[in-house]
């Protein structure tokens, strides 16, 4: 699974145990033996409405106007609680259809996503340095492809 994908889980659980529907996005390539992800949210009303990067909003957050990508409605990448879920039972439960692919960014949004997660206080250092790292990797990949 590549950074930058969406899926739904409907029995997502959440910091406090609760469990529900929730998309999620993955913020990296799970290489390590874990993904970190973020939640995203289409209710608003706690967020600014300028599309990209929000991290100095009182809710850090990354907005997805609707049309600039695959998904279906405005939608807010919440970049202030991350979760870690391990690589292999990530994996797993997409491969058995427990949890859904929604869809995956395109290489350069998902640049800024990474650009922009990274700069969350609420990122604990391991998890910046993973998803720095990743960002980093983007970056050459993009590079790579502008240059052929």
């Amino acid at each position: 699974m590549i950074p930058g994908t969406f899926l739904f889980d409907s029995e997502f659980v959440f910091k406090d145990g609760q469990k529900g529907e929730k998309i999620f996005v993955v913020l990296n390539g799970g290489g390590n033996g874990f993904y970190i992800a973020a939640k995203v949210t289409s209710r608003g009303d706690r967020y600014g409405i300028q599309h990209g990067c929000q991290i100095l909003d009182r809710f850090p957050n990354f907005y997805f106007v609707h049309g600039s990508c695959f998904l279906s409605k405005n939608t807010w990448v919440q970049l202030d609680s991350f979760y870690e879920f391990k690589s292999d039972k990530l994996m797993q439960k997409v491969i058995t259809g427990e949890i859904h692919r929604v869809g995956v960014l395109e290489n350069k949004q998902s640049t800024e996503l990474l650009s922009c997660a990274s700069h969350s206080e609420d990122l604990c250092l391991a998890h910046e340095k993973i998803i720095l790292n990743t960002f980093e990797s983007l970056k050459e990949s993009e590079a790579s492809e502008a240059a052929c």
